[in-house]
């Protein structure tokens, strides 16, 4: 492989860029399915599968640090770092819960909009520090972005489509 051939410490993988898009589609499925009138007997079962599929992202994005803290290189497994690794899931997990405690489906969608952003916020200041390539920062702008459209269409649909 020549140097010209060589990924850039900036350049985002083909494959993290396609799966990371794709994986935008478990979060817009539900979305789209509340926009339809003949789903409005659904839409519990529709913000579950969002919340969910949120949840297991959630802690995807902490299991990212774990993976990163424990890979053996210039990264030491500190507290802080494995701390925030597990944070994630546990908001989700505390998230996917809170239903039973308020049964507000769009109080739950804010909370998880906003432990993304904050995911969002540690990820790129990650990538800023070294501890990610720079195209992490990057694909986790796209996709951030990407899971809060889809949160503001299921509220907006909810609200607006079904009258939630």
């Amino acid at each position: 492989m020549s140097n010209e051939d060589a990924p850039t410490e900036t350049a985002m993988p083909l494959p993290a860029k396609v799966l990371g898009f794709a994986g935008l589609i478990p979060f817009y499925l539900p979305a789209i399915g509340m926009w339809q009138p003949a789903l409005a007997e659904f839409q519990e079962l529709l913000f579950a599968a969002q919340f969910f599929y949120a949840a297991v992202i959630l802690s995807f994005l902490g299991a990212v640090h774990w993976g990163r803290a424990l890979a053996g290189d210039r990264i030491e497994p500190d507290w802080a770092r494995l701390i925030w690794a597990v944070t994630p899931a546990l908001f989700g997990w505390a998230l996917l819960i809170a239903p039973y405690a308020i049964p507000d489906t769009k109080l739950i969608s804010v909370g998880f909009a906003v432990v993304f952003m904050i995911a969002y916020a540690v990820d790129t200041s990650a990538a800023k520090d070294g501890v990610f390539p720079a195209w992490y920062g990057k694909l986790r702008k796209h996709l951030t972005t990407g899971v809060l459209v889809s949160f503001i269409l299921s509220l907006t649909a909810g609200t607006f489509i079904i009258g939630g």
